[in-house]
């Protein structure tokens, strides 16, 4: 019964309509607003201003609600942490990756995680870091490959690798002969480049402030696939970890003078959220492979 309730409370808090909430729950409008008012009454405060068009939470209704989210994410975890009892190694992971990472993480690691856990459901999504962090606290996926500089303290960040930024040419670029080259030079380049919406982005554009330099940006996507393919067939540069073009083939990394820094690849959990075998197994993966990479 409290599970029933704490996803009526939420349901209302999402939709700020009980009808719309009662829709979504598969139940009558009257019925789930008795059902509040019934539990306002056991709590013995407000939890919704109904006075206005949108329902909104009181701020008794706020505090009530984030604790209700909290037990949930709990019960799911109990949930989970069971399934890995009972499947001996199985059940599920939820893992999302920047899009960047599509380019040369998630295949192998995907497939070797598959290789050795085969019995276990595997969901991927491809998400930028600031929807990543938000998932992760939403408890909508269980572990995220990203970049080390988040938002939330209750993500904890575990690092695996630095890697430094470069330019990015393919065969067909007058630098890919170069083994690096100063950022001066890059006045009359042609550039793709991820949009701003993407952590990568800024750095980048700070670099190019902070050195008076603005090269051209002839493309922008928000797929690094669709950068990977112009750059590789075409006069196009971009800017990317170095990682991206050492596991590519077609694609050079050229160091730049001076550097525009590094990115670091951590994994990223909910802070003291719990931790499933297939969560510990996907982490052992990928510090093997990166190590390996290392050597």
């Amino acid at each position: 019964m409290l599970i029933r309730q704490a996803h009526y409370i939420l349901a209302v808090a999402e939709h700020g309509n009980f009808t719309r909430a009662a829709s979504a729950l598969n139940i009558s409008q009257p019925a789930l607003s008795q059902r509040i008012i019934d539990l306002e009454g056991q709590l013995g405060v407000q939890l919704f201003d109904r006075s206005g068009r949108i329902v909104r939470p009181t701020d008794e209704g706020r505090t009530y609600i984030e604790h209700v989210r909290r037990a949930l994410r709990e019960l799911n975890a109990g949930e989970r942490a069971m399934q890995d009892v009972v499947r001996a190694f199985g059940g599920t992971l939820r893992v999302a990756f920047l899009p960047l990472f599509t380019t040369h993480l998630v295949g192998p690691l995907m497939q070797s995680f598959y290789m050795q856990h085969p019995g276990v459901a595997v969901t991927i999504d491809i998400l930028a870091q600031a929807a990543l962090e938000a998932a992760l606290l939403d408890d909508s996926i269980d572990i995220g490959l990203a970049f080390s500089d988040v938002e939330s303290e209750e993500i904890e960040v575990e690092t695996i690798k630095d890697d430094e930024l470069c330019l990015v040419v393919g065969k067909r670029h007058p630098l890919y002969e170069r083994d690096k080259v100063r950022v001066s030079e890059l006045k009359g380049i042609d550039l793709a480049l991820l949009t701003r919406a993407f952590i990568t982005r800024g750095p980048i554009d700070r670099y190019f402030r902070i050195h008076k330099i603005r090269p051209r940006i002839a493309i922008e996507s928000n797929s690094a696939d669709s950068i990977i393919a112009v750059v590789r067939g075409a006069p196009v540069a971009t800017v990317m970890p170095s990682e991206t073009a050492r596991q590519l083939p077609g694609l050079k990394a050229v160091a730049l003078v001076p550097s525009p820094g590094t990115w670091t690849l951590s994994v990223l959990q909910r802070r003291d959220a719990y931790r499933s075998a297939a969560a510990k197994a996907l982490v052992k993966i990928l510090k093997k492979q990166r190590t390996n990479d290392s050597g």
